[in-house]
């Protein structure tokens, strides 16, 4: 696995970028070269995306990112996640005969939130005209991009949830395995960011002419959103949380993004482990244990500090509670398992020469969200409502008017001594707060390379908090290229292990050096890293 990945591995003197997509991760570089920022390169990745991988994230879903800005010490957050609308409440739905929030369909929505994240980064950061930068997704979505064996893939995979026809009839073609190499054109996403683009628009007059298309839909489908609803500005900037690890300190994206449970992760395995090597079993099967407490925490106590108070996550009290509940020699219960009675992402980052950098996730929440929205500018509204959300009164994560739901997605960065040292993520639901703690563990605690970290067997374990992962059996998949021992030691300690060819989504990592940037990404997934 590791002499695969060493050919993977990228260097640049000026700037670094990696993503899911070979057009953002190119257009995303034209605008480095053209001396525009980290911050600038992050609009038009994060763009082009969009139209690259339309089942994966678009304008009507959610977007993370973690910050650096050159010269400072504190690294920022960005959040820009839809909330429940107006009329989301239990009692809503279950007037309706249900007993949660369906997963897609008109009563599955959160309100669109990506592009006032792509607002609120331009004007705080933002060096090139806005217009510049979200030129390249405009010219793919009119020339057309190339459909791939994974685009082909996850269409096929998620045409189900797609309700009307404006947006069946266009992406079924595209779903069959024959389809692979044709082109896919997107004029309604074309005539959407040209709208965004537009210098005369400002976001007020944007969100104004979006709720104007958006409610229609929802009220003919039988939905709850409001034209109200649509006008609030949702993109925050504020502290980033983090943890630190002896000379490390690592950020993330605060509650109700799941980042906080990477930190509990990270400081309960520090304070647990004896200082063991993480790829260890044993050490596997201690990180699983508190993995299954954290998951218990969150679906006790997390939920949008706006709603549910502040905790802090890393406070000792809680910390120590959890740790009880961690048996060093055998699983315990799960701590999700029926817990609900009742694809979808990309990662990317950016390094640029003067040392700023961002991680960013976004997401629709499962493929192509809610299966609705609005064809004509081919805006796919997000579900983050429906996958996570429930009717459960005294559950921290009800929903409620206004409310944003508790969110899988997160980015991380690492700096140390001199500054920012790592920016990393990746796609995956529940599979974020493991895959992301197991790489950080091994460039930390362990002290190995990028490559190192990223060639070691990944294992994820089920069920987490997710309520698309609700009704499965407790187990750990295991990358099929485990040690045969490792896997038996694991199953001695009560574990069911079931190996799989390639467990999970695509670990990226950028690592700003003293005088060049490396890169790397897995290769679970399609996508190009690329220096310069």
């Amino acid at each position: 696995m590791r002499d695969i990945l060493r050919d993977r591995q990228r260097w640049g003197r000026n700037g670094m970028v990696s993503t899911g997509s070979p057009p953002a991760t190119l257009a995303a570089l034209d605008v480095l070269r053209e001396g525009g920022t980290a911050f600038d390169a992050a609009i038009t990745a994060s763009a082009v995306l969009t139209v690259a991988l339309p089942m994966a994230c678009g304008p009507g879903g959610d977007g993370v990112a973690v910050l650096h800005r050159a010269g400072q010490d504190e690294p920022v957050s960005l959040t820009a996640l839809g909330r429940a609308p107006a009329g989301a409440s239990p009692e809503a739905y279950r007037s309706r005969g249900l007993t949660t929030v369906p997963a897609t369909g008109a009563l599955s929505l959160s309100t669109p939130a990506l592009i006032d994240g792509w607002y609120r980064l331009h004007r705080e950061y933002g060096t090139l005209p806005f217009e510049r930068l979200l030129e390249p997704a405009i010219d793919i979505a009119v020339s057309g991009v190339a459909v791939t064996d994974q685009v082909a893939r996850w269409t096929r995979d998620n045409l189900a949830a797609l309700e009307q026809p404006g947006f069946r009839d266009l992406y079924e073609p595209h779903g069959s395995p024959d389809a692979v190499g044709s082109v896919l054109r997107q004029p309604g996403l074309a005539a959407l960011y040209s709208m965004v683009a537009s210098a005369h628009r400002t976001p007020e007059t944007l969100r104004a002419e979006l709720a104007d298309a958006i409610t229609p839909v929802s009220d003919e489908l039988g939905g709850l959103i409001a034209r109200a609803d649509l006008l609030v500005d949702h993109a925050r900037v504020e502290p980033a949380a983090t943890v630190r690890l002896g000379q490390y300190r690592v950020a993330t994206t605060p509650a109700p993004t799941q980042g906080p449970l990477l930190l509990q992760n990270l400081a309960l395995y520090r304070s647990l482990s004896r200082g063991q090597s993480s790829d260890r079993p044993d050490m596997i099967h201690l990180l699983a244990e508190i993995i299954d407490q954290t998951y218990g925490w969150r679906l006790r106590e997390f939920g949008d500090p706006e709603f549910v108070g502040f905790t802090d996550p890393l406070d000792p009290a809680l910390l120590a509670s959890l740790a009880s509940g961690v048996d060093p020699d055998k699983r315990s219960p799960s701590s999700c398992l029926g817990h609900y009675s009742e694809g979808d992402t990309s990662h990317f980052a950016v390094l640029d020469r003067e040392g700023n950098g961002v991680s960013w996730v976004q997401s629709l929440g499962l493929g192509f969200g809610s299966g609705i929205g609005v064809p004509e500018l081919g805006l796919f509204l997000g579900n983050r409502l429906g996958r996570s959300a429930t009717i459960d009164p005294v559950h921290p994560n009800v929903c409620a008017p206004g409310k944003r739901p508790v969110n899988t997605i997160f980015p991380w960065s690492s700096s140390g001594p001199e500054g920012l040292r790592w920016l990393g993520g990746t796609p995956g639901g529940d599979g974020q707060t493991q895959w992301n703690a197991q790489v950080l563990l091994g460039l930390i605690e362990d002290s190995v390379s990028p490559l190192q970290a990223l060639s070691r067997p990944r294992w994820t374990h089920y069920p987490g908090c997710d309520k698309v992962e609700a009704a499965m059996e407790p187990q750990l998949r295991v990358d099929d290229t485990m040690d045969a021992g490792t896997v038996a030691e694991l199953g001695s300690r009560g574990h069911e292990v079931v190996p799989k060819a390639s467990v999970g989504g695509v670990v990226r990592v950028l690592e700003r050096g003293r005088t060049c940037a490396w890169g790397l990404d897995e290769g679970r997934h399609e996508g190009l890293t690329v220096g310069w």
